[in-house]
């Protein structure tokens, strides 16, 4: 897989949900839910909002950065046995920098042994600005491509699929229900990649970066479209008490993070704070990732009010 394409792994699940992972205990089988130190409860759903921040580098030599560009939305809901992530990420087309319209949704479901995917995200493959731009241009003359990912794991072995769709009009993340229903009428069609998974492996990105915020020590095992992958925390800094704003969310790590793929060892980079306490235990607080040479995203924790209507159909 290109780094082009571990970057869109990355993307779509670039705010990964706390989870505890029981040491000793299978890592395919859903985690229990721990109460210590702030951790949530069995039974339990959370939602969270962040705020996108982007920077763009059209030349060498100077950024040119703005904020306020896009939302996020995580919800996480925990049960006996069972696990559910959602992501929501993407830019507001009518904040962006020249409307760009890019966004990304996935939801990983654990239940026991068997794990079941589906994402999708606009495609964006651009290397330059200039290609964004050109690819702007073309979604403002009807084309609006979609990628799908769907994947299940048994046991030891994954499977998944990803597939395109034209939409016939150019959706935003606020429109992820009308582009699901859209993405999942057709049974998927193509070849689909099979991998078995070696012992440890976990059944997907999320479930790979929450586990890392309990095991920050050891490298982790993930599985993502028929290719395995390393996730390796290579730093982490203690902060006493991390202040966002006038907002204090009480101990954190700030980390770094490397992502490995173990078919030709290309790498991806991001950095990642966390708390570590309280209700914000395991829980990202400010997600930085460089997608591009050209572009740097940032995600910062926000007011849930702020997120009002947004995404409401999240992990429900």
């Amino acid at each position: 897989m290109t780094r082009r394409r571990i970057g869109a792994a990355l993307a779509v699940g670039l705010i990964a949900v706390g989870v505890d992972l029981a040491a000793g205990s299978d890592p395919r089988v859903a985690p229990r839910a721990a109460t210590a130190g702030g951790a949530p409860a069995s039974g339990t759903f959370e939602r969270y909002h962040y705020s996108i921040a982007a920077r763009v580098r059209p030349l060498l030599v100077f950024w040119i950065g703005r904020s306020g560009v896009g939302d996020a939305i995580v919800t996480r809901r925990l049960s006996p046995g069972e696990a559910e992530y959602a992501l929501l990420i993407g830019s507001d087309p009518d904040r962006a920098p020249r409307h760009i319209n890019r966004w990304g949704y996935i939801k990983e479901e654990i239940r026991g042994a068997e794990a079941r995917l589906v994402g999708l995200m606009t495609e964006s493959d651009e290397d330059s600005i200039e290609q964004a731009e050109a690819n702007l241009k073309a979604q403002a003359h009807g084309d609006h491509p979609f990628k799908i990912i769907r994947a299940t794991v048994h046991g030891e072995q994954a499977e998944s699929i990803v597939t395109s769709i034209g939409a016939p009009y150019d959706y935003n993340y606020r429109q992820l229900q009308t582009v699901l229903d859209l993405a999942l009428r057709e049974p998927p069609a193509g070849k689909a990649r099979t991998v078995s998974l070696p012992p440890g492996t976990r059944p997907g990105f999320l479930a790979a970066l929450a586990d890392a915020m309990h095991m920050s020590a050891s490298p982790i095992t993930y599985v993502y479209h028929g290719r395995i992958y390393e996730l390796r925390q290579t730093d982490a800094r203690p902060i006493p008490d991390l202040r966002i704003a006038r907002a204090s969310y009480g101990r954190a790590i700030a980390a770094d993070f490397t992502i490995t793929s173990k078919r030709d060892n290309e790498q991806s980079f991001f950095s990642m704070t966390y708390g570590t306490e309280g209700r914000f235990a395991q829980v990202p607080l400010t997600v930085s990732y460089r997608p591009r040479w050209w572009m740097e995203v940032t995600l910062t924790l926000g007011d849930e009010k702020d997120a009002a209507g947004l995404g409401e159909e999240v992990g429900r």
